[in-house]
């Protein structure tokens, strides 16, 4: 008899597909053959391909530790917390992230799926506003800030993306930060 397989299983499967076709064209009989399931398991377990997805960007985020409830006083240590998770993010999902972004614009389905990652956004969001109100940043739209940061890493990704050969080391975190502070810390 064969052993169940896992829920990390499937959402592994159906993130590479998503990466590798979108969302639209992953349909849920690719998504279970790539899973090694039947389709009827599949909705059976997850009910439709978008609690599918839903479960797994819930589970990706859930996999990926970011404490940002409290703020500290070394705006460099908080800044290092977010882009290694970002960092962390684009290299294990850089394809499905860039993917799922270019189709939420277009599909109800992925739009709703990732309010989910928004809220993460939004706690991002606040750690910049504080450390800009303890004056240790450039005071500009949170979400200015945080793509400043993390443009280096999601730009590493875009370029896996186009080009496979693409073979450069990921970013250092911590050089990343120490090169974006020079440029955002007030004069």
């Amino acid at each position: 008899m064969a052993s169940r397989v896992s829920d990390q299983t499937v959402f592994d499967a159906l993130l590479g597909v998503i990466a590798q076709h979108g969302y639209e064209r992953a349909t849920t009989r690719v998504i279970a053959d790539a899973a090694g399931i039947n389709e009827a398991t599949l909705f059976r377990r997850f009910g439709s391909k978008e609690n599918l997805l839903r479960l797994a960007v819930r589970s990706n985020f859930t996999g990926f530790s970011l404490d940002l409830d409290e703020p500290g006083d070394d705006v460099a240590a908080d800044l290092l917390t977010i882009l290694s998770y970002y960092t962390r993010l684009y290299e294990t999902r850089g394809g499905v992230v860039l993917t799922l972004m270019r189709e939420a614009k277009f599909s109800p389905e992925v739009a709703a799926v990732l309010t989910e990652p928004e809220t993460l956004l939004e706690k991002v969001d606040a750690v910049i506003l504080h450390h800009q109100r303890r004056g240790a940043l450039v005071v500009e739209p949170p979400r200015h800030t945080f793509f400043a940061l993390v443009g280096p890493v999601m730009m590493r990704s875009i370029a896996r993306r186009v080009d496979q050969r693409a073979t450069q080391a990921p970013a250092d975190p911590e050089v990343v930060v120490r090169r974006f502070l020079r440029g955002y810390q007030p004069e």
